[in-house]
């Protein structure tokens, strides 16, 4: 019954993630970390991960804003990258599930503030700025495969249409699933479990993403943010209590 459970929380994460182009793993993890380990989830689910976002890039590839990624993005999000999969082999068990919950609380807050507050295109960030939300979405990444908020974020104050923006973001997580897969590999934390459940759920994820590229041309992103926010806000809450 919670493989069934994951099955159905995985099929709307990754349908959110073809459609927007962030937001599978935060999902999943949020509300799949009910049923199963985070040390559990994070291997199973960026293998997939991985191969959605590369379909995305390959598909879309004239759309990647390579500047942007290859300038602004990707350098210093590896070292946070880095220092979170370091943090991440560290913690374990109930205190990374109450940091985990902490964490999506606050990110959930803010991002729904943001977006009822927002008006228009806001200015982008500053060299400084871009730098230290990308080093800290990579640590988060790295810790909880889930640094797409704050990727979004700094990424949100660019000047790319919805287009450019998935397929770039897309770009970025292959890249990033690729370093956290060969980490995972390395420690271990690959096994039978892991990889079966991976094999199990590549029929939902396929089915996620023909729905997300059906809803990326006609959804309006802004009230579904607000909702998927909504929603991850009270599952971080839950998680706290």
């Amino acid at each position: 019954m919670s493989f069934i459970l994951l099955a159905f929380i995985v099929l709307l994460s990754f349908t959110i993630q073809a459609m927007s182009g962030f937001g599978s793993t935060i999902i999943a993890v949020t509300l799949g970390s009910y049923f199963f380990p985070i040390e559990t989830l994070l291997p199973t689910l960026v293998l997939p991960d991985m191969l959605i976002n590369l379909y995305i890039a390959v598909r879309h590839r004239h759309k990647i804003q390579w500047g942007i990624l290859l300038k602004k993005i990707i350098p210093f999000m590896g070292i946070g990258l880095v220092i979170g999969l370091t943090f991440f082999h560290i913690l374990s068990g109930p205190l990374l599930k109450k940091i985990f919950g902490v964490f999506v609380v606050l990110l959930s807050a803010w991002e729904i503030f943001s977006l009822i507050r927002s008006r228009g295109m806001k200015r982008p960030l500053s060299a400084l700025q871009s730098a230290g939300v990308n080093l800290a979405a990579g640590i988060v990444q790295g810790v909880y495969a889930s640094g797409g908020p704050l990727t979004v974020y700094a990424a949100g104050r660019l000047d790319m249409d919805k287009s450019a923006f998935r397929s770039t973001l897309a770009a970025l997580w292959t890249v990033v699933d690729a370093a956290m897969i060969v980490s995972y590999a390395a420690s271990g934390r690959f096994n039978e479990t892991t990889l079966q459940y991976s094999a199990f759920l590549m029929p939902v994820i396929g089915l996620g993403l023909v729905f997300g590229e059906i809803l990326h041309s006609r959804v309006r992103e802004r009230p579904f943010r607000l909702i998927i926010f909504a929603i991850l806000l009270f599952a971080g809450t839950v998680i706290l209590l």
